[in-house]
């Protein structure tokens, strides 16, 4: 889409990574094979520093960069080359959720709204003057996969017409409000493990969030399996959070914190494909409570 309206003079993107079984499958970035395929040129430097990266930079003289996921953090050296130094497409409403889980964390916590902050790099992570922003709504039933989609998708038109911006003079950038900064600190896999003193709205908000990676979990006896597919029950209960409530062929209704109750409707143990509960009960018996 940017290069219809603008002419990307370079492309620069992670070295190629190996990976599989043997780590010898060559793992190519897909922002290179987009550059092969448009012949656009492309750099993939180990270090932004480099003294030949950085001369070629100089010598294009470009008017403006756009970073989007680069994954490391872009020196000053660097984004001070461009005219206009160097944009972020950030997902969130900044200052809020700064950092690397900005939808995970936001669905997490059971936010409604989102949206996409298109702002210039400084040397404080996320925290350069905005450019401009645009809200949207997190639907309930919404996992950070979907969310994701709807972002890329609205987010590379938002993009192009900011940058359009930009460089006429149309908008100015204004700082960020320090007050109200907020913090996204990447997903860890061990954070998949539930934990049933939360409510049932909480454990559904969390899985929802660490869709699709790392997924949630939980123990049964020595056992431990993903929950694939959950749904809030509007029952309630007054037992330990943990405990089986009732199962029939369809869900495992599970007791929660402060008298909620979670629906499992699909489950996966380890090395096996997902199934419901009753199919997994047929040849596993389950203890009376979860872990």
């Amino acid at each position: 889409m940017l290069k219809e309206e603008f002419h990307p003079a370079l492309i620069v993107t992670q070295p190629d990574a190996f990976g599989g079984r043997d780590r010898k499958k060559r793992m190519v970035p897909p922002v290179k094979t987009f550059a092969l395929e448009n012949n656009l040129d492309v750099a993939q430097p180990e270090r932004l520093k480099e003294p030949a990266f950085m001369d070629r930079l100089r010598r294009l003289e470009p008017v403006i960069g756009v970073v989007v996921s680069y994954g490391k953090l872009i020196p000053g050296s660097v984004f001070k080359i461009p005219e206009h130094r160097m944009v972020n497409v950030h997902f969130s409403m900044l200052p809020l959720y700064r950092g690397a889980a900005p939808v995970q964390r936001g669905i997490e916590n059971g936010d409604t709204t989102t949206g996409i902050t298109i702002f210039e790099l400084v040397k404080t992570m996320d925290a350069g003057p905005i450019w401009a922003q645009k809200e949207f709504p997190i639907p309930a039933e919404d996992t950070t996969e979907s969310m994701w989609k709807k972002l890329s998708r609205e987010g590379a038109g938002f993009l192009r017409q900011t940058l359009a911006d930009i460089l006429d003079g149309n908008i100015e950038k204004y700082p960020q409000d320090e007050s109200k900064a907020t913090y996204a600190p990447p997903v860890r896999k061990e954070e998949s493990v539930i934990d049933w003193t939360q409510t049932a709205q909480q454990l559904f908000n969390k899985f929802r969030a660490f869709t699709p990676w790392p997924g949630v979990c939980c123990d049964a006896g020595d056992r431990r399996f993903k929950l694939t597919h959950l749904e809030i029950s509007p029952l309630s209960h007054e037992r330990q959070p943990g405990e089986i409530l009732s199962m029939d062929k369809k869900k495992l209704l599970v007791c929660c914190g402060n008298g909620t109750v979670l629906e499992v409707l699909q489950l996966q143990p380890q090395g096996k494909n997902p199934m419901t509960p009753y199919c997994y009960c047929l040849g596993n018996r389950l203890p009376p409570t979860l872990g």
